[in-house]
């Protein structure tokens, strides 16, 4: 099986890496790696992310912060 990999405008590098530790991109919240599966995102989890400046969920690919 072979992952197609399309050009992103995003500048996060988890889209160039062919297994990313990650599901989601936590800039664009596109999926970076359809491999991983997780379970129900709690907001507790959602609340340390914001805290680290994250605006997607890298789990669920949520939105966790509104740009203006």
């Amino acid at each position: 099986m072979s992952i197609v990999r399309t050009l992103n405008p995003c500048d996060n590098m988890n889209h160039r890496r062919h297994n990313a530790p990650v599901g989601h991109c936590p800039q664009c919240g596109g999926i970076v790696n359809a491999r991983i599966t997780v379970g129900a995102c709690t907001e507790s989890k959602h609340a340390a992310a914001r805290r680290q400046q994250s605006i997607f969920c890298v789990d669920c690919g949520e939105q966790l912060v509104v740009r203006r």
